[in-house]
């Protein structure tokens, strides 16, 4: 019923909402129209009506205007886009259904995110705050061709604002609940006719909105700052270099992962109430990326130009998290995660003003990375967990049916007489599940109360492109483009297994990992090989008229091939591949107050490579081959310019992504059937900005924004612990009011984030669902914000 309701309401208006904020106001002399946005997501500048690719792009005016400073803020307004933000550790992207969200250096992602053209695509390493920005452009499908090796079926393109030759700067500061604060600024500065620079800074911050009574910390807030240098330097009129340093450091308190099995005290499992996890203050982040960008663009004649990409980017992130969810000590883990690339692209683009446009190039990139995983163990309370969560789970490893049982006679050895220890007694409460109870015997057991282990994964790639992609006016109205990329790889992977303890652990030796506990102990073991893969498109494009247009498109794209070790084995991972068939169209109106985009599309996957928990090591997670999978959908972007006063703005997108039932080889698949992970059938926005001009009091605007999201799993096993990981349908409204100074200079806004106060989960599952206690983590609840804005 509720999907019925919003289709009904999204018929009313049928949108590139990118522009909401650079429509044309009307006065006596000049109608009322949508100015032409201008992208450049083939690598050339065009309108957004002449590219022939599903993409949605956003002015860094639409940006402020919508109050969007992440990617998370950014994901409701574009159709077939999902970001899931755990902590800037730990973002999952999801486009069409399918996400990339690993952590593990050992595998390519899906979706890449260039920042002014360099890939900044691991996960660790990819949250970055939006400030300052020239404009975002989202690219749906196969993009590598465009994009590089990561884009297999989407990529997130970032243009930052560089140096102007103008003296100017602004400051924005502002507060909100949760204790918060933010401060923006930018200063733009002429040091000569052809030098210039900029500088530009965010930060923001605001206490955790889960309440952690364990220690009187909060759980889920944000701490960041970000800073930006850039030059621009002239040395003719055909040359421009643009040199760039970003920098950004995140703080924030832990996650709330909370239990939905083990309540705190005096408390419920709800994910919206408070927590009690044990380590407090303890639990946090420390994440910290830089970034140099250096921009060479020169004309080399009237038909040639040159463009040199040159980047490095290192990440360092810490984060601690409790992930059992509960005030017991059972599995503290922590994530290290390092990474460091460095890339070099060549581009030759052709354009002597006739029939065919086009690029060539090549280009390098390098990359190394680790994720380092500590575990921190009570064995004290860790053996009877494990015994009521894994009892079968024993029995497949090899343990004797009667230990895994735990049978009195079998563990008589273990259990000398006495009292039962006071951290015991929590065992003995009829509130707690009945897999953590009845094994109050083990009393006194020879357990050892600390215990620290870790396992580490290595990731080495070093990669070389070859790429051509060009187009062809066929006719005055019909265009043909193909491209094609070829990459040469060599990957390397590694695995390690540590004991930190310097002694046996107890539980370690009774399961067969000793002197570990989870992480069989293990010398680094390496393995390596050498690649080659390759990823194309041919789309044709036909123009109806100067205001409408259509595209068909077919597109190949690849997860490159991935090596993974353990404590034994070493599995070599085909590459994934996808094929995806694309129809769309695009157009405006022919008063220009209405402009629409739409987009079908099926694409077919093979050797669909999937995160599952390693069924050899508790705790542990690794990626596998799921086979073949396939997916279906379409999306309808509107924009319309209703009055001089009212602009209106809608996305709709249907997604239809699942495991096919058998194989290749008709062999039934492990997932058959199963929707993806993080993929809803249904999502949806739709707002208006109304502007009020008043000749002496300034400018007032309202901003109201509605966004849908349909239901969805949070795990590609659909029926893990009964179906319970998954969300239900769900509508989130957000506000903002905003005042400008007739000269522009001064400027206020208030913002309120889920306005009505929706509770709704951001993930479910996670580490501690590995062990059989799945963990939930709630969304934002209602919070808002007032700024205040001066420009010089």
């Amino acid at each position: 019923m509720r999907t019925r309701q919003l289709l009904s309401r999204l018929a009313l208006i049928a949108a590139i909402p990118p522009a909401i904020v650079s429509s044309q106001i009307d006065t006596a002399d000049e109608p009322i129209a949508l100015d032409a946005f201008q992208v450049t997501s083939q690598k050339r500048v065009q309108s957004i009506q002449d590219v022939p690719i599903a993409v949605t792009p956003y002015t860094g005016g639409a940006l402020t205007e919508l109050g969007i400073y992440q990617y998370k803020d950014l994901a409701p307004f574009v159709p077939g886009f999902f970001v899931q933000e755990q902590s800037p550790n730990n973002p999952g992207i999801n486009i069409r259904g399918v996400t990339t969200d690993s952590g593990d250096p050992r595998s390519e992602t899906r979706v890449s995110i260039f920042q002014d053209g360099v890939s900044i695509s691991r996960s660790r390493g990819s949250v970055l705050e939006l400030f300052d920005m020239e404009r975002v452009e989202v690219l749906k499908g196969p993009q590598g061709t465009l994009f590089g090796r990561g884009a297999e079926i989407g990529a997130l393109s970032l243009i930052q604002n560089k140096p102007k030759n103008l003296n100017e700067s602004s400051l924005t500061a502002g507060f909100g609940d949760f204790s918060a604060v933010e401060a923006e600024g930018m200063l733009n500065t002429v040091a000569s006719d052809r030098l210039y620079t900029r500088f530009a800074f965010r930060y923001a911050e605001h206490e955790g909105t889960i309440d952690n009574i364990a220690d009187d910390s909060t759980l889920n807030g944000k701490e960041t700052l970000a800073l930006r240098g850039s030059l621009r330097w002239l040395p003719s009129d055909r040359t421009t270099v643009d040199l760039i340093f970003n920098y950004q450091v995140d703080n924030p308190p832990g996650t709330s992962f909370k239990s939905g099995t083990i309540a705190p005290t005096g408390g419920d499992t709800s994910p919206f109430t408070f927590a009690e996890l044990n380590r407090g203050n303890d639990l946090y982040i420390d994440r910290t990326v830089w970034g140099a960008t250096l921009l060479v663009t020169s004309e080399l004649n009237d038909a040639w130009t040159l463009t040199s990409t040159t980047g490095w980017r290192s990440f360092d992130s810490f984060e601690q998290f409790d992930a059992d969810g509960s005030f017991l000590p059972l599995l503290e883990f922590a994530e290290d995660a390092t990474g460091e690339q460095f890339s070099q692209e060549f581009r030759f683009n052709y354009d002597d003003g006739g029939d065919f446009v086009g690029f060539v190039g090549v280009g390098y990139f390098d990359e190394s990375g680790e994720q380092k995983v500590p575990f921190y163990g009570n064995e004290q309370l860790v053996w009877p967990f494990l015994a009521g969560s894994f009892r079968d789970g024993l029995v497949g490893l090899g343990v004797p049916a009667e230990l895994a049982g735990f049978a009195i006679p079998t563990m008589s050895p273990f259990v000398p007489q006495g009292a039962l220890p006071v951290e015991f007694a929590a065992f003995a409460n009829p509130a707690l599940p009945a897999s953590l109870q009845g094994l109050a015997f083990l009393a006194g057991a020879p357990l050892k109360g600390s215990h620290l282990e870790d396992f580490t994964n290595f990731g080495e790639t070093s990669a070389f492109d070859v790429f051509a992609d060009g187009t062809y006016n066929v006719t005055d109205k019909l265009e043909l483009t193909a491209g094609i990329r070829f990459t040469f790889e060599d990957i390397t992977s590694g695995y390690e297994a540590r004991n930190l303890s310097n002694s046996p652990g107890t539980i370690g030796f009774i399961l067969g990992a000793s002197p570990n506990n989870v992480f069989a102990p293990t010398a680094k073991r390496e393995a390596s090989d050498d690649y080659t893969g390759w990823v194309g498109r041919i789309v044709g494009r036909y123009e109806f008229n100067e205001r409408n247009s259509a595209y068909a498109s077919v597109a190949r794209g690849r997860r490159p091939d991935a090596i993974t070790l353990d404590a034994t084995t070493t599995t070599f991972l085909n590459e994934e591949v996808v094929w995806n068939y694309e129809l769309g169209w695009k157009g405006v109106s022919e008063n220009r107050r209405l402009s629409y985009g739409v987009a079908a599309f099926h694409y077919d996957y093979s050797n669909f490579q999937t995160t599952i928990a390693d069924p050899n090591t508790l705790g542990r997670f690794i990626p596998i081959d799921a086979g073949n999978a396939s997916g279906d959908g379409f999306e309808v972007t509107a924009q319309g310019v209703v009055s001089d006063a009212v602009q209106v703005f809608a996305s709709y997108g249907y997604t239809d992504a699942t495991f096919d039932q058998t194989g290749d080889n008709g062999q039934p698949q492990q997932f058959a059937g199963n929707r993806f992970r993080l993929t809803a059938e249904h999502t949806a926005a739709l707002g208006l900005v109304w502007t009020i001009n008043t000749a002496d009091a300034g400018r007032f605007t309202i901003s109201p924004v509605y966004q849908f999201k349909s239901d969805h799993f949070f795990d590609d096993d659909n029926a893990q612990f009964g179906g319970a990981l998954s969300q239900d349908d769900f509508s989130l409204v957000n506000l903002r009011l905003g005042w400008r100074s007739n000269d522009g200079r001064y400027e206020l806004s208030a913002y309120a984030e889920n306005l009505f106060d929706e509770e709704y989960l951001i993930d479910a599952g996670n580490t501690g669902g590995s062990f059989g206690i799945p963990t939930f983590i709630a969304g934002n609840p209602r919070m808002w914000s007032i700024s205040g804005t001066v420009r010089f």
